[in-house]
């Protein structure tokens, strides 16, 4: 279970870690949509705010990357270990 659990950890990783920039991207659209169909809420954001918001949900979409891979690395590891244990 262990090696089904870090491949698919690493797969989610690795797409997070290579989409980031897509990813925030899409996100940031459909925030600002949201904030334009809801202007009482939160007011949409201004162009530089756009910008910045990209970089942050990108850097976070990469860390959340490289937390997963790193978590496949030690579900993989830990599933050769007792494979070759036995």
């Amino acid at each position: 279970m262990n090696g089904l659990i870090g491949v698919v950890e690493g797969l989610l990783g690795l797409a997070l870690f290579l989409w980031a920039r897509t990813l925030s991207l899409r996100y940031n659209v459909w925030t600002t949509g949201l904030r334009e169909s809801h202007p009482n809420f939160n007011p949409p954001p201004t162009p530089e705010w756009r910008a910045r918001n990209t970089k942050i949900m990108t850097f976070v979409f990469r860390i959340t990357g490289v937390i997963f891979i790193f978590l496949s690395c030690i579900h993989l590891l830990t599933f050769v270990a007792t494979k070759f244990q036995r």
